[in-house]
């Protein structure tokens, strides 16, 4: 089956492929024969050719037809290697052989990183390939991308018998073996750099025997001495230096960082080097960029051998590093600390005075002792005498450090060895004691001991108390501490007049914000006249507002504020502004259901309003004495005004304006109707019983009217023309109340043309008018007082908001009916010059109106397209029926459609805003209803909570009556709340970890114990544990803050 020589496999291998890796040989030779596209170079998957399968099965015979048959063996594979680099690469140097005396071979060709076959060879220590490769015109001096040649990979791999044929090869080609060793690739590095690096010591010899430069040096300045001191390779070491024939002095030789050997030894911890070195004659005190000795570099690695090694033969201790530390400082930063040092030396004067030294910062080392909370350290510090009275330059003692990272074990020692209470109650720079340091950190424990020692309530010189910085943090154990000690402390107020409260709100600590409001904080306003409950809602603080709100003192809380502030206003309304998701919980909280079965006749819900009004009796105590207005139905008015669709649709909203509505807005609407219908009936009657003179030849003076009638037609025009002097008067009062608002509302233009359209049309009772004026005139004001009778019932909800939906879809429909104008204008004239003919397009604009027609689909065909074709009375029949199928696509198919879609697919959207614009009239309505009405009349009607049935009927049955006429939705929403199963879940999660970690601390503290008992020593007697680590995210947070 010849078709199955050129299927592929899973690896898009050939045949060939296979029958080259298998040897077989006839079946290849067939391939090859019968093949009418080239084979023997097709790849696989991976890249590779037959000749790479071959190579890689060992097939020498296969190798040897396919290069007999013209394969190419230079082709590279995906991982960049070639037959002859796998040749090299797996010591098959019988293939190595066959590849080279192939004339079509490149024996330099890279590979992998640049590297060549005689590179790959040197890597391997593949000698007897090098010789092949070199006799077949292999180059020696051809580098690789990091710029590697032959001599470097001979020595970093050890290929002794590699590098003695380079070498030998490159005396042959003029490089002298002491140029050939010292050959640097692109980083600087020699032959001997590099066999220092793989420890070869008889590599090293043979290239210090060859002539390599000891004191080369690469780009970072290392020599390779320094890489022998990194390993701590002293054999290594000891030969170079005694190897060495120049002038300069190796054993303080730089490197780039300026360290010395010794550095690179007492980093490493190679004692048996250090001792070497210095014995050598190393400087021991030589400094690095960094101001490191070997000393401070060995203490800051914790090398301890090398420190006291250093110590002993008399390294300078009073040498710093930039931070101004000495090694003392460096002790006390590492695990164990000065335990690790000798005892003698704590003898000499030159060590005991570095116990009082100084860094930068102006701390000693009993301060780096405190901060890291290293007890033992400490310990040895003050039997030393070392003075706990010492400051930083912050004014910090080592009290301050100890108690901000919470290292009680510390704090103890410290407190043990002071004489007196002075510094427990001392301040910083910024005024802050260790307490503040304590509490701002929440270390809880510190806290409980510097008040059992006697530390006081001061204050910082911001004015902040350590509840306050407990508070910021919101560390509720803390705060506990501090109030079960002090209890007026909750009252303290700081330089901005913020309460431990205030700070707790802003930064969103519900638990510690309930603590003190358990604790009966007082609720102040600070100086920007702003309560806690402010900041939390500013702050966008949404879980300590629902605390308060669920909490007994609420009430408390919402009622301070101040009646004069712009910004601070009632937190109802900052709540409607900033957070309205919590004034949705203050709604449902204000619905209470009746124990009662939800089905029973006696099931009631309570709807309470006080949180939606301003109190009447407060409104006019504030309008007597502060002159503070407070408009009606504030917070309904604020809820419009921020578009909060979702809370003026809640229950207790809606029932609210239920509740103005019965109590004065349906009777004034009503009212307001009936004025209206005095009006909008008398004309309309004289509309339907009065016929135009269709002469239109005369002037009409008295009407043109039948004299059985007159007496009914002058009462009717006599009701018109009174009515519309009214409207203009209420107009005219309207625009002086409202100004500049006035003329913005659209309505207010269409009350004008009613109005004096009526007046027009019924002025003939007064003076002569031509008919057609009369008229035209009825015509516009019939239309538009029946269209203005729409706007009255927006009012109730059924019409209401089907008619805002109208007037919004109409205007998408204006705005797109003046986008498309164009297009109707175009086929308009373009009808007019193909059918101008014809009385219904004899002028541009009856052809213009007739498209507006026949854009509904009244594209009268028959009288206008098919007749006069038939007649042979169409000019341009070919043409004209070509318009009139693009006109058909374009408008009543394309257009219309387009119309629709909008309509529909706009729908949800207008809905919703067509609801939120019934109810913003419904605001409005009740406003300036309210702003109108006398003070006895509104303390009547005003309810503050109204009780419903929902199994009975309302008002004595009126409220079905008035539901089905009238639309109002009074149907109480669920008022459940959503489903909290998650959030329960999570916070028993919160408690069962906390009881989890109280158990972990108990036994933790009980394992101690029983290794004291035993005398078991460990390394965490010598830690000074700090408080959970969730802490160290909060510091993090509160440094950032205050960064």
């Amino acid at each position: 089956n010849r078709e199955g020589l050129k299927k592929l496999d899973q690896l898009n291998a050939t045949p060939l492929h296979h029958a080259a890796g298998k040897g077989q040989l006839e079946l290849m030779q067939m391939i090859m024969d019968d093949a009418s596209f080239e084979v023997l170079n097709v790849t696989d998957s991976s890249g590779n050719t037959p000749l790479h399968w071959a190579t890689k099965k060992q097939q020498t015979e296969s190798v040897k037809l396919l290069l007999s048959r013209g394969a190419n063996p230079n082709i590279l594979n995906s991982n960049m290697i070639s037959p002859l680099h796998w040749a090299v690469l797996y010591l098959l140097n019988d293939l190595v052989k066959i590849f080279v005396e192939c004339s079509a071979t490149d024996v330099n060709l890279e590979g992998e990183g640049g590297n060549t076959p005689i590179l790959v060879a040197c890597y391997k220590d593949n000698h007897e390939a090098l010789k092949l490769l070199i006799e077949n015109g292999g180059d020696i001096a051809k580098a690789n991308n990091m710029g590697c040649m032959p001599v470097h990979a001979a020595a970093f791999s050890g290929s002794k018998l590699c590098l003695e044929i380079i070498i030998k090869r490159g005396e042959e080609l003029g490089y002298s073996p002491e140029n050939h060793i010292n050959f640097t690739n692109n980083g600087k590095c020699s032959p001997l750099h590099l066999a220092v690096q793989s420890r070869d010591l008889e590599m090293i010899k043979m290239c210090i025997e060859y002539g390599a430069q000891i004191d080369l040096k690469q780009n970072d300045n290392c020599t390779a001495l320094h890489f022998a001191a990194t390993q701590g390779a002293t054999e290594i070491l000891k030969l170079m230096m005694s190897s060495y024939t120049g002038e300069e002095s190796l054993i303080n030789a730089l490197d780039g960082n300026k360290e010395t050997l010794l550095h690179r030894a007492a980093l490493f911890d190679h004692y048996e080097l250090t001792e070497y070195l210095i014995s050598k004659g190393a400087d021991i005190n030589s400094v690095d960029v960094e101001g490191r000795t070997p000393l401070l570099l060995a203490t800051s690695c914790a090398s301890w051998k090398i420190v006291n090694l250093l110590l002993s033969k008399g390294a300078n201790v009073e040498l710093k590093d930039l931070l101004g530390r000495n090694f003392l400082h460096l002790t006390v930063l590492q695990p164990g600390g000065l335990q690790h040092l000798n005892e003698h030396f704590f003898k000499m004067k030159h060590i005991k005075d570095l116990l009082t030294e100084e860094d930068q910062e102006g701390c000693t080392p009993l301060h780096y002792a405190s901060k890291q909370g290293v007890p033992l350290s400490v310990n040895i510090l003050l039997e030393m005498n070392v003075s706990v009275y010492s400051k930083s330059r912050d004014k910090k003692s080592p009290l301050h450090f100890a108690a901000s990272y919470g290292r009680i074990n510390t704090c103890l020692k410290l407190l043990e060895a002071m004489e007196d209470t002075r510094l427990l109650n001392e301040g910083d720079k910024k005024g802050m004691t260790p307490l503040h340091l304590a509490a701002q950190n929440g270390h809880e424990k510190v806290v409980q001991l510097l008040l059992k020692k006697g530390a006081l309530f001061l204050c910082d010189y911001k004015g902040w108390t350590a509840l306050h910085h407990a508070a910021f943090g919101g560390y509720t154990r803390t705060m506990q501490i501090i109030l079960n000690t002090n209890m007026k402390a909750t009252d303290k107020v700081n330089d901005e007049g913020n309460t431990a409260l205030h700070l707790a709100a802003r930064e969103g600590h519900a638990k510690a914000v309930r603590l003190l409001l358990d604790d009966n904080a007082k609720i102040l306003l600070n100086r920007a006249e702003a309560s806690f409950l402010h900041e939390a809602i500013h702050s966008g603080r949404k879980d300590v507002v629902n605390s308060v709100i669920l909490h007994k003192r609420w009430e408390e809380s919402i009622i301070t504020f101040s009646h004069h502030s712009s910004i601070n206003k009632c937190a109802i309304l900052e709540m409607v502004e900033y957070l309205p998701e919590c004034l949705k919980l203050v709604l449902d909280n204000c619905i209470i259901e009746s124990p009662d079965e939800k089905g029973s006749k006696d099931f009631s819900i309570e709807y309470n309003f006080r949180y939606l009004q301003c109190p009447l009796k407060l409104k006019k105590k504030c309008k007597e004495n502060g002159g503070i207005i407070y408009e009606p139905l504030l917070a309904l008015n604020a809820m419009v005004r921020h578009n909060r669709v979702e809370l003026l649709s809640h229950p207790v909203c809606t029932e609210y304006l239920l509740m103005k509505w019965m109590a004065y807005g349906f009777r004034a609407h009503i009212l307001n109707l009936a004025v209206y219908s005095l009006g909008l009936i008398p004309l309309t009657l004289l509309i339907t019983n009065l016929e135009p003179d269709v002469s239109f030849n005369a002037t009409l003076k008295y009407g043109p009217f039948d004299n059985k009638d007159s007496n009914f037609i002058k009462v009717c025009m006599s009701f018109v023309f009174i009515m519309s002097l009214f409207g203009i008067c209420k107009e005219i009062i309207q625009l002086v109340q409202q100004k500049l608002n006035y003329l913005l509302d659209y309505s207010n233009l269409l009350d004008w043309t009613i109005y004096s359209t009526s007046i027009i049309f019924v002025s003939s009772l007064f003076v002569t008018l031509p008919i057609r004026l009369q008229w035209d005139c009825g015509a516009i004001a019939i239309l538009l007082a029946w269209t203005n009778f729409l706007l009255y019932l927006q009012r109730f909800e059924t019409y209401g908001i089907y008619i805002v939906m109208f007037w919004e879809i109409l205007r998408t429909l204006i705005r797109i009916v003046i986008v498309f104008f164009f297009l109707m204008l175009a086929f308009g004239l373009s009808f007019y010059v193909l059918l101008g003919s014809q009385q219904t397009y004899g002028a541009p604009y009856l052809s213009v109106i007739q498209t507006f027609s026949m854009m509904i689909g009244d594209n009268n065909y028959r009288e206008a397209f098919l007749e006069p074709m038939l007649a042979d009375k169409l000019p341009f029949p070919f043409l004209s029926f070509i318009i009139l199928i693009i006109f058909s696509m374009l408008i009543p198919i394309l257009l219309m459609n387009l119309l629709i879609g909008l309509a529909v697919g706009d729908i949800a959207e207008v809905q919703k805003f067509a609801a939120m614009k019934r109810i913003a009239m419904q605001v409005d309505l009740h406003t300036n209803l309210e702003k109108k009405l006398p003070y006895w009349f509104l303390s009547r009607v005003d309810q503050e909570s109204i009780v419903i049935y929902p199994n009975r009927p309302r008002y004595c049955g009126f409220m079905s009556v008035f539901h089905y006429c009238f639309g109002w939705d009074n149907t109480a929403a669920d008022t459940q709340s959503a489903d909290t199963t998650l959030e329960l879940e999570i916070l028993k999660q919160k408690y069962r970890l906390k009881d989890i970690a109280t158990l972990v601390e108990k036994q933790h503290n009980l394992l101690k114990l029983l290794a004291q008992k035993m005398e078991i020593m460990s390394e965490v007697e010598d830690e000074d544990p700090n408080d959970l680590f969730q802490n160290k995210f909060r510091k993090e947070q509160l440094e950032h803050k205050n960064s």
